[in-house]
């Protein structure tokens, strides 16, 4: 017999009740926690659960069977709206959490891409859902909630779009508004703060949500998923974008301020505790009518590089209606692609190189390459890169995701390995780390030891491709040293982001555990942790019904 413990969540509380369980597994609450599809036995170590089946106030999607039409993959809950705003609970956990894993597993992304009828076109467009996985002594506590954003708590009370979304824009009423709606364009008004794509902890300990606007940067609370408020900046930098990932660590944080209008960018740092961000200096774009597009970027222990990508901003697209192949942005080939590399200490940029034309969302690490008398002499960055082929950006329409019928449609992707010599060379180089055949020529979604960030490293984790198929399906250990992958793979499945926790006191860089969250075909999803070293499940927890896709994450260990 199988006990349950239910508290109250907001003003629901929920009675106490038991469930049977025979020899198929563990039913609770209604929802079964075994899966058929383990490769090895596990033992279910805790049968007491909270909240399981929690009932709580729908969002303003519509239901399943409103946002399937019956083609190929439409179903698949990767693509599907999270089915309830909130949810809390302790899941069964098959296999064995380390007891040194302590602390929580935060994880945002897009998981609500309906209002009502109205169905959002682009996977980043919709409104973020912060998932949460907290480890203590062995057992698993993991909830979800939406982050309460203007733009979402705007579409709730109004039923419609009401702030520019990646590719969406509000339809205006007349074409008195629609001027209106321009005008607030240039002063940022109708841009949104749907914080949907990555979290991260500051140096004080202050958890925010972020995505490419400025105005999108919300503090949560890591705990209860609360959304607390805007992060304000108290600068005078103005700008309205800002790099989606910036460079955090307890004593550091980087971040990149595209410049419109004259094309470049300001390499920015600001202080734990504050909210104040200095510039460090002004990287100025060598080609191309606008800066490139710049999601994330890499550093290394001295210097900050500023990638240049030839898939740059585009005003025009902006001020258009209706989404074009690249939304926002436009390919210029002919402007060519840059690496720019700036010392931390004093804003210098100490070289400034062409490299092929390469198109990044995700930088993975960066080092510097040194001699034997200790001097630098080249900067060493990899990153996840799509064969210089913006069309990526198409392939992540909603209607693409969905629509998998069996074909091989996911387009190649590799490490991508940057060069960049510090000798006054004007060309760098731009090669394939180890054979991308490794990991199924698909490559996304990364995340590394970060004792090691901005060091020579061997170890990385990310998603790669197990074709045929249509996005990143497997989890992928990548040795850059041996030049070797290890894949995790489970038919139907979609994986998130691996994140790497190491192991407190390891001596050795893949010393830790892997912590991913699953979408499965049949509907169902289930917290995924893997031996960062062997690269072996040690264990998983379902989730009582399965979770959208979600995009970036971060580890805020138990004080």
């Amino acid at each position: 017999m199988a006990s349950m413990k239910f508290r109250a969540i907001g003003n629901s509380i929920l009675p106490a009740s038991v469930a049977e369980s025979d020899k198929s597994g563990c039913i609770l609450g209604g929802f079964s926690f075994r899966s058929n599809n383990f490769t090895r036995k596990r033992s279910v170590r805790d049968l007491t659960v909270m909240n399981v089946a929690t009932q709580l106030p729908a969002t303003i999607a519509p239901s399943r069977e409103k946002q399937s039409d019956g083609v190929g993959n439409r179903n698949h809950v990767a693509w599907t709206s999270v089915r309830q705003e909130r949810w809390e609970g302790e899941l069964i956990v098959e296999g064995e959490i380390p007891l040194w894993l302590s602390g929580t597993y935060l994880r945002n992304g897009p998981g609500l891409w309906h209002i009502g009828e109205y169905n959002f076109r682009h996977l980043f467009d919709g409104y973020a859902t912060l998932v949460k996985l907290y480890f203590e002594n062995g057992r698993l506590i993991a909830g979800h909630r939406q982050i309460e954003s203007e733009a979402y708590k705007a579409a709730k009370k109004n039923k419609k779009l009401c702030y520019r979304e990646f590719s969406e824009v509000p339809k205006p009423d007349n074409f008195l508004a629609y001027v209106g709606e321009l005008a607030n364009l240039f002063s940022g008004a109708s841009l949104t703060d749907n914080a949907n794509t990555g979290v991260v902890k500051l140096g004080d300990g202050r958890v925010v949500c972020l995505t490419e606007t400025q105005k999108g940067s919300i503090v949560i609370h890591p705990d209860t998923l609360d959304t607390l408020g805007k992060f304000e900046y108290t600068d005078t930098l103005g700008g309205l974008i800002h790099a989606a990932h910036p460079i955090v660590t307890d004593t550091e944080f980087f971040t990149l301020l595209p410049d419109l209008i004259n094309p470049g960018y300001l390499v920015v740092r600001m202080e734990p505790g504050t909210n104040e961000r200095k510039v460090i200096g002004r990287v100025n774009c060598r080609g191309g009518p606008a800066p490139g597009w710049v999601h994330s970027f890499p550093v290394t222990d001295h210097y900050i590089i500023v990638p240049e990508m030839p898939l740059r901003y585009c005003v025009q697209n902006l001020l258009k209606a209706e989404p074009t192949p690249l939304y926002k942005f436009q390919w210029h080939p002919h402007s060519k692609a840059f690496m720019h590399v700036m010392c931390k200490a004093s804003g210098k940029i100490v070289a400034s190189v062409e490299v092929p034309l390469f198109v990044t969302f995700h930088f993975i690490n960066a080092y510097e390459d040194k001699d034997e008398d200790g001097r630098v002499r080249a900067i060493i960055a990899d990153c996840c890169e799509h064969n210089a082929d913006a069309l990526i950006l198409e392939k992540l329409r909603l209607q693409n995701l969905r629509s998998f019928n069996g074909e091989d449609v996911l387009p190649d992707a590799r490490v991508g390995r940057f060069i960049i010599p510090l000798d006054g060379s004007s060309h760098g180089k731009l090669e394939a780390a180890l054979d991308p055949n490794e990991h199924g020529k698909g490559m996304d979604m990364c995340s590394i030891n970060p004792n090691y960030l901005g060091k020579n490293y061997r170890y990385a984790y990310a998603c790669g491709a197990h074709r045929p198929c249509n996005f990143p399906n497997t989890l992928t250990k990548l040795d850059l040293i041996r030049k070797k992958a290890k894949n995790w793979f489970e038919e139907g499945a979609v994986p998130s982001e691996p994140f790497f926790v190491p192991r407190p006191g390891a001596r050795e860089e893949d010393d830790g555990v892997v912590i991913s969250m699953i979408s499965q075909k049949n509907g169902d999803g289930y917290a995924l942790l893997l031996d960062g070293s062997t690269f072996k499940e040690i264990a998983r927890a379902k989730f009582p019904y399965g979770l959208p896709y979600g995009l970036h994450g971060c580890w805020v260990p138990k004080q």
